[in-house]
């Protein structure tokens, strides 16, 4: 799963991410390394794909909706968030 980030920087990156979006709280991560090239630098940095799978709730006409909801997290090898997007 995670070769060359330690378990550590993983988890404290999974509980920023709880703490900020409480939908996804619960969720344990997909982890998945990435080789995306970096801009301007000649040295390749691995980063890791972090996607959680959750679900929120919506009040609708008819009551209470569950909706699925995605989100994808792209940290550096020292545990730095560097992007999330989500679901609508």
């Amino acid at each position: 799963m995670v070769n060359a980030m330690d378990m550590h920087t993983l988890r404290a990156v999974i509980a920023q991410i709880h703490k900020r979006y409480p939908e996804f709280a619960g969720c344990n991560p997909k982890v998945r390394l990435q080789n995306a090239p970096q801009p301007k630098s000649l040295l390749i940095t691995p980063t890791y794909l972090l996607t959680f799978q959750g679900t929120a709730r919506a009040n609708s006409a008819t009551g209470e909706k569950a909706i699925p909801r995605w989100m994808r997290v792209v940290i550096s090898e020292k545990g730095k968030i560097l992007k999330v997007t989500t679901s609508r």
